[in-house]
């Protein structure tokens, strides 16, 4: 018998405690997934990248010495955040969608398998051809964005062993383009130019000593979007020494959104009071 043919034969009393009942059995499910569930990879060696960069990504493993039976494969997968909450029923009520793992890169059977690889790395990533005989799979990734955030997998496996390496990548919030040193009206400036689009683009120069010197600097246009953004010149006005290190950092005045998946934990009041699930 459905629910609804129930409820036509029950009182309001009766139907009132059949859905405390189903609104019970719906929070013990959800408290068994939370029960279960655990957070993948927090404590693994952290890799730092510029937006618009190259980054390298080590992989390497000695029990590889030739490509014979060799498989191996890098996967990326999101980065699953704890965020503390006040409220059981927001804990206990959560829901978690984990993604399935981003195949980068695979090799099997001597030769690159890419007809998996997903669709944002297709032409970013790189890996040395004269390394994969000797174990040495470290992924080149370029331009990297901050939608590259995330948890990478390196595994491999032969006859001889198997074996897996993770890192988390991060990318910093602005991109350190090349300074130059050109002359404008017969005095030598620094000047960097921007690879990304800003909407509202913040200029930081810094001198080796890391004192801001942004005072001395100016800024100005040099492509314009329809939607907006720019891509940006900026010249350091100052005494600039061709042997001194200068360093130009552009960012946006809106922070970009990241790929995370968020995973809500008890404050530390509420789990004395609830005890641990």
């Amino acid at each position: 018998m459905s629910f609804c043919s129930q409820a036509r034969s029950k009182g309001p009393a009766q139907v009132k405690s059949s859905l405390r009942m189903i609104q019970l059995a719906i929070f013990l499910s959800n408290l068994m997934l939370i029960c279960t569930a655990t957070v993948p990879y927090a404590n693994v060696p952290v890799v730092k990248a510029r937006p618009f960069q190259t980054v390298i990504l080590p992989c390497e493993f000695y029990f590889v010495d030739d490509t014979d039976d060799l498989y191996f494969a890098w996967e990326k997968e999101q980065i699953i955040e704890e965020v503390e909450v006040d409220d059981i029923y927001a804990y206990v009520q959560q829901q978690f969608d984990f993604k399935e793992p981003e195949l980068l890169y695979k090799f099997n059977h001597k030769k690159d398998l890419l007809e998996d690889q997903s669709w944002d790395y297709q032409g970013r990533i790189k890996i040395e051809k004269d390394g994969i005989p000797d174990g040495v799979f470290s992924l080149h990734l370029e331009n990297v964005g901050f939608q590259d955030e995330g948890i990478y997998k390196c595994s491999a496996l032969n006859p001889h062993g198997k074996g897996e390496r993770v890192m988390k990548l991060l990318v910093n919030d602005a991109e350190e383009p090349q300074v130059q040193f050109v002359t404008v009206n017969d005095t030598l400036v620094a000047k960097c130019i921007s690879s990304g689009w800003y909407k509202t683009p913040i200029i930081t120069w810094r001198n080796r000593a890391e004192r801001d010197i942004t005072a001395n600097s100016t800024m100005e246009i040099l492509e314009e979007r329809e939607d907006g953004s720019y891509r940006v010149t900026t010249i350091l006005n100052y005494e600039v020494k061709t042997f001194e290190k200068y360093y130009c950092y552009i960012r946006d005045a809106k922070k970009e959104r990241r790929p995370r998946t968020v995973y809500r934990k008890l404050s530390k009041g509420l789990s004395r009071e609830y005890g641990e699930f």
